[in-house]
């Protein structure tokens, strides 16, 4: 069992934040990342980011290559190929999938996951999590779409794409859209976009180069199957907890449950920061970086009182 006084969680734009934090208030840390590389979501940010003042962004890999030239990272210990397998509250011991450790400490930062649908797991035809519909909307110019989803990334992926497409289908599970008035208003000025209610997507198969979308769906007026080019899913995420929820306290959609200094119901010792706390409304990598700043700064308050 190798003990550490700050275990961090998660290589991305908090658990970086955090291990910067801890060395600017003198507190030894361990990070650990699940896969081989840092900067979690950075890597999949292809648009320009605008809002992380002052400072601008070409896009995410722009932003992780200076976060990992800070030069409080060069005497962080980051272990990548790691990752949190379980936690015990009593004992204060936290497992991974290469061994034990017995932090006074542990920050949560491993982020989301986007949710997905069976029914399309194995279909070329699918555009991945990060397809960019501004900066790659080109890339489908003369196809048929269907866009899957009804919040505001739907809404909005629709948009940008039906200005491209040959058409767009945005296939919604209910009778409304969750999606802000700014993306309803211009869904209804676009002549190439067509939207089912109610719908869900039951079966893909290929067929003459085109995914074949069977559907189920309460309306007599929604077709029983639709053929399209690509195939656009955004139906959310949910919070990378599944080995830690049930020992701290989680909501429907696997956000870890904290206080307002980012401390977890279920034990004092165990911080959440960033996405895996803040579910998709408020993600953001200024909020990120903030809480890494609070949760550490709140145990370097904590250490000093021992």
């Amino acid at each position: 069992m190798e003990y550490v006084q700050v275990l961090i969680a998660g290589g991305g734009m908090a658990g970086l934040s955090a291990a910067i934090w801890c060395e600017r208030l003198g507190l030894s840390c361990v990070l650990i990342e699940k896969t081989d590389r840092l900067g979690g979501q950075l890597t999949q940010i292809r648009n320009h980011i605008w809002d992380l003042p002052p400072r601008t962004y070409a896009d995410g890999p722009a932003l992780l290559g200076e976060l990992l030239a800070h030069d409080a990272l060069k005497n962080v210990s980051i272990r990548c190929g790691e990752e949190l397998a379980a936690i015990d509250p009593d004992r204060r011991t936290v497992t991974t999938n290469r061994r034990t450790y017995h932090p006074d400490w542990l920050i949560i930062a491993t982020g989301v996951s986007h949710n997905q649908i069976p029914a399309l797991a194995h279909s070329p035809h699918v555009l991945q999590p990060w397809f960019s519909t501004t900066a790659e909307a080109e890339t489908v110019s003369g196809m048929d779409v269907a866009v899957i989803g009804g919040g505001d990334r739907a809404a909005e992926s629709a948009c940008n794409l039906a200005r491209h497409a040959r058409s767009v289908h945005l296939l919604v599970r209910s009778n409304h859209l969750r999606a802000r008035r700014q993306w309803t208003e211009q869904l209804s000025r676009l002549p190439s976009l067509t939207i089912l209610w109610e719908t869900e997507v039951v079966d893909c198969r290929e067929e003459a180069g085109k995914a074949i979308l069977t559907l189920r769906s309460a309306r007599a007026d929604t077709p029983a199957a639709l053929a399209v080019d690509r195939i656009l899913p955004r139906i959310g995420v949910h919070g990378n907890s599944d080995s830690v929820k049930k020992a701290l306290g989680a909501d429907d959609h696997g956000y870890l449950l904290t206080d307002p200094y980012q401390q977890t119901e279920g034990a004092g010792w165990v911080y959440a920061i960033g996405d895996v706390a803040n579910g998709a409304e408020y993600a953001s990598l200024a909020l990120a970086a903030g809480q890494a700043m609070k949760a550490v700064k709140h145990i370097s308050l904590q250490t000093k009182e021992q």
